[in-house]
């Protein structure tokens, strides 16, 4: 095949080579191929980048109105104490202070929790994994909630095997997962209800479930439940759990793992995730 310059005039470079009659139909199916396959890939990041912007709406929208109901309150509080402040008794301008507090924290949480959620999702943060105990871990984390356990009689309970092998994760992260997991199934079980938390061995692993005798999670919640924020079932109020939910599935893929909702037919709530045991180095002994 002949080429030509800019001009219109033969170019002096050696002429293309023509493909041999009988392969010129599969250059064109290969042509065919290789156009599909971009078509395909083309599709497939825009349907990524469709659900990544429809995930980001829906957490706005969900962000949103999490805070509204709080700042709502809090700004009602506020309000009443300013414009009659000199005629509440001093029982009921104490019980609006501590009200409008409550509203306070709850917005704190919110923004940390979202403050957090950001930052995993930049991309900048890295599990800095070092080997450590399980059992000591879980014992300190039960340790944050056991007056408040105590206040509605729920029992907090640890099942743990004997000989639990040391895991390999980023402690710091797994202490925060556990916490988010504990923190939601107290907001969501009843008085005298039972939490546990219990650790199976399994060959390099360690399954760590987290369960409760709360409502349970509806069917029509849990698709997308560790992929959007959640509002609060029954018409309860905005706490950071829907988030915290988030940030566990984070953490938890940043340290090669995730975690999954376990059916159990409405009796209560079961999330389970699994840690890889650490090896120890050559000529270390554990």
């Amino acid at each position: 095949m002949r080429r030509f310059d800019a001009n219109g005039a033969p170019d002096t470079q050696p002429p293309v080579p023509r493909s041999p009659p009988g392969r010129r139909g599969d250059d064109i199916a290969v042509l065919e191929s290789a156009f599909a396959q971009m078509a395909d890939r083309i599709g497939d990041q825009w349907r990524a980048l469709t659900r990544q912007d429809q995930q980001r709406r829906e957490l706005i929208t969900n962000i949103s109105h999490d805070l509204r109901t709080p700042l709502t309150s809090l700004h009602g509080y506020l309000e009443t104490l300013s414009l009659k402040s000199d005629t509440l008794a001093e029982t009921e301008r104490r019980r609006y202070l501590s009200i409008a507090l409550a509203q306070s924290t709850k917005v704190g949480r919110l923004a940390q929790a979202l403050f957090e959620l950001a930052r995993l999702e930049s991309g900048g943060v890295q599990a800095e994994r070092e080997p450590f105990s399980l059992v000591d871990l879980v014992q300190d984390v039960f340790q944050k909630f056991e007056l408040a356990a105590q206040s509605r009689g729920i029992v907090l309970h640890a099942r743990i095997p004997p000989r639990v092998p040391v895991v390999s994760a980023d402690l710091g992260m797994i202490e925060r997962v556990l916490t988010n997991l504990l923190d939601n199934a107290l907001r969501h079980t009843p008085q005298h209800g039972e939490i546990e938390v219990l650790l199976t061995p399994q060959d390099d692993r360690v399954v760590v479930t987290v369960s409760d005798t709360g409502e349970g999670i509806p069917q029509a919640r849990r698709e997308g439940l560790f992929q959007r924020p959640q509002r609060p079932m029954s018409g309860g109020a905005a706490t950071s759990g829907g988030l915290g939910l988030l940030i566990v599935h984070r953490m938890l893929v940043l340290n090669g793992s995730g975690i999954r909702l376990v059916d159990r037919d409405g009796r209560g709530a079961v999330f389970e995730f699994a840690l890889p045991v650490a090896h120890p180095a050559p000529g270390e002994t554990r």
